[in-house]
């Protein structure tokens, strides 16, 4: 049943309705970001939760991940990647933590003051992992009559607490007190006696180490593919990562590359259409890397060989750091483009006859190539952006190299998100001759804008030029929107876009 201006199915019999309600008018369109994202080992984190941090005018994204995941300076790979994607000035990310199956959250148990002492106060690590460990708690008397202070440690540095109090009604009440302020440390009162009494306040303890964390279980391809519980609906790995996969447009494992997780990357991007990036896996050399790219033919990813340090020495795979510098370009230009001036050595050092074998198997990797500043100098450049794709759609071998770009389809993925956003006002609804008006000019302010941004100084243009068939008899934006193309600089072709409508409908029991 098709309904028009209802806001509540209460009061309806069971059964599916599609409900029309009132269209935008703005011509306004906003698209989101190019968000990479990131799954991987990092010193401290979340395991159960995805990280997305955003630059904010005061503080880099590097900044601000120091308290969530760790120092640039930790020897995790994830922290290897936060420095590079420091150097490199990425404003904004997504990153999944996993570890090994013996991770759990360090915790300490404190007794209260009573003769028969009895469990009051839980200090708990806010997030899991090996970290947790080195995290120590100190109880001292606090500064005011029938008050306690907390001094927690970790390896950021220390938060001191005073004047606490176990009463919920107190303003200083130290459950309260902690869980707003810290970043590193949880307070759960485990009620041993009546807060009003003095006695249930924590006896003064020397400085204690937490226990718990994790137990060093080494890190399985199970692990970096995660799991999910419909119970609770918690999520680890790459699985987390499905929870945005709608908002992240790169995607890699850090400095990690196998068979089984490779493919499961290569699922994730095509089901959400984006754009992902596997290395070679245990393959020894050129000849290895050559036989495993062999393995695999997907339009939506990239394969990526060798590892590059940064000037303050960390390590990164090029899977990871062809998606930093695809972000970090403009949509339009290719990863050739963007030199990497914070790189300054390889693991394997490449002749010109090896970087043609990986140029001629579509595997991208980085070469020192004569810097865009002109005055001589050389600068780490992507020798080659090409996808793992073989075939097309209908399954015929691609015989020109240029079809298989990384950056277009990165670009057309990237258009067909947004319009599937730009037409969601109208998706599952009946559409009226007003609702077909609206959506055609809302759809074309969309593509006009990627061919002349209305800001050219901070905007770049997207696409040289595109076409556009709409049916003006179609019931549904499905059958409305028939036949996109788009033509992409430096290109002869137009190139036909996907486009698949939703419907939008609501389910009463």
């Amino acid at each position: 049943m098709i309904l028009r201006g209802v806001t509540s199915l209460a009061g309806y019999p069971p059964g599916l309705y599609i409900n029309e309600q009132a269209v935008p008018q703005s011509d306004e369109v906003k698209t989101s970001d190019f968000i990479p994202a990131f799954v991987g080992e990092f010193d401290r984190g979340p395991v159960n939760e995805f990280v997305l941090i955003s630059e904010t005018p005061t503080k880099k994204l590097h900044e601000i991940a120091l308290p969530v995941l760790g120092s640039v300076d930790k020897p995790n790979a994830g922290n290897a990647l936060l420095d590079h994607l420091k150097h490199a000035k990425v404003k904004k990310a997504a990153f999944v933590r996993v570890l090994g199956s013996g991770h759990a959250t360090a915790s300490l148990t404190l007794n209260d003051r009573q003769l028969t002492p009895a469990p009051t106060l839980r200090v708990s690590a806010k997030f899991p992992g090996e970290y947790a460990n080195i995290f120590t708690v100190e109880v001292a008397e606090g500064g005011a009559p029938d008050t306690f202070k907390l001094i927690l440690v970790s390896d950021s540095g220390t938060e001191t607490y005073d004047n606490l109090s176990m009463s919920p009604t107190n303003a200083r009440y130290a459950v309260n007190v902690v869980n707003t302020s810290s970043e590193h440390f949880v307070l759960e009162n485990l009620h041993s006696t009546d807060p009003s009494n003095p006695e249930a306040r924590p006896a003064v303890k020397a400085k204690t180490q937490l226990v718990g964390g994790s137990n060093g279980a080494a890190i399985t391809d199970n692990d970096r593919l995660g799991s999910y519980d419909p119970g609770t609906g918690k999520r680890s790995g790459l699985k987390l990562l499905e929870v945005i996969g709608n908002i992240v447009t790169d995607v890699a494992h850090i400095n990690y590359s196998s068979p089984t997780v490779d493919d499961a990357l290569l699922t994730f991007g095509e089901k959400n259409n984006c754009t992902t990036y596997i290395g070679t896996g245990s393959a020894p050399g050129i000849d290895g890397a050559i036989t495993y790219r062999d393995t695999y033919d997907s339009g939506f990813g990239q394969m990526a060989m060798n590892y590059y340090r940064s000037v303050t020495g960390q390590r990164l795979s090029a899977a990871c750091l062809s998606a930093i510098v695809h972000v970090k370009g403009n949509i339009e230009d290719s990863g050739l483009a963007v030199e990497c001036p914070w790189i300054v050595g390889a693991d394997m050092e490449f002749s010109f006859d090896d970087y043609q074998r990986l140029y001629e198997h579509q595997i991208a990797t980085f070469q020192l190539k004569p810097s865009a500043a002109g005055d001589g100098s050389l600068a780490w450049r992507m020798s080659s952006d090409y996808l793992l794709a073989k075939t097309d759609e209908a399954g015929e071998v691609i015989s020109d190299n240029e079809n298989r770009k990384t950056n277009r389809r990165r670009l057309n993925s990237w258009i067909e998100r947004q319009l599937a956003a730009v037409a969601a006002p109208w998706q599952g609804r009946a559409m009226t001759k007003k609702m077909r008006d609206d959506a055609e000019r809302r759809i074309r302010t969309f593509f006009d804008k990627l061919k002349t941004p209305g800001n050219p100084e901070t905007e770049t243009s997207k696409i040289e030029d595109y076409s556009i068939v709409f049916n003006l008899a179609a019931k549904n934006i499905d059958q409305f929107i028939q036949d996109i193309k788009v033509k992409h600089y430096n290109t002869a072709e137009w190139i036909l876009l996907n486009y698949q409508g939703g419907t939008n409908v609501e389910v009463s029991q």
